[in-house]
């Protein structure tokens, strides 16, 4: 095994052109974010610092923040506990406990639907799997808290919490599932797909 030696790099000796390079270097940096302070401090460029949350910040109309559940016309939730959107989520934070629905029309209901938002990586795979349109992520950003159990999003919480208005019902016909191919949405459709579900 042949040994490969190599020299050592050469010192560099001249110590204040270094020190100087590094000078200037700050300097310059420090002109420009000072040039833009004063800019911007005089009217004389726009800022653009959002003063939150008096201000609220505004996203794209494809923006995925804080999930929601569905209802159906009867204000029950849409879901029927298939599990799909546990499967495809990769953080596995959704938890689902199914039980017998009362009425024959539907099979089954979550009787517990949690999702553990620490978890949570926001891909929006729950929202593609569900075939009944039950879950979606809303324009809702703001997620914060102090308390470890507001963490976990039950049922209620996503169904009935006080941003969503009394709830938000799908626009898909009860027995529709996803689109099919080559259906051109409507109007209605696509304003209500934008503001996901809002009306």
């Amino acid at each position: 095994m042949a040994i490969i030696r190599v020299p050592r790099p050469p010192r560099d000796t001249n110590v204040f052109a270094a020190a100087w390079g590094y000078t200037t270097t700050i300097c310059t940096g420090l002109t420009l974010t000072l040039t833009i302070f004063f800019r911007q401090l005089l009217k004389r460029e726009k800022s653009e610092t959002v003063e939150w949350p008096e201000q609220p910040a505004t996203y794209g109309e494809r923006f995925k923040g804080k999930h929601f559940l569905t209802k159906r016309e009867d204000g029950q939730v849409r879901c029927t506990a298939c599990f799909l959107c546990a499967t495809a989520c990769p953080a596995q934070c959704i938890h689902i406990e199914a039980g017998q629905h009362p009425s024959n029309e539907i099979e089954k209901f979550p009787v517990r639907f949690e999702i553990d938002i620490l978890r949570c990586v926001f891909c929006g795979y729950c929202e593609e799997a569900c075939p009944v349109d039950a879950i979606r992520l809303g324009p809702e950003y703001a997620i914060v808290d102090t308390s470890e159990k507001k963490w976990v999003y039950t049922k209620d919480y996503l169904a009935d919490r006080p941003a969503l208005q009394g709830g938000i019902h799908s626009i898909k016909p009860e027995n529709e599932k996803h689109t099919s191919i080559g259906h051109e949405p409507t109007a209605g459709e696509r304003k209500s797909q934008a503001h996901h579900g809002h009306s």
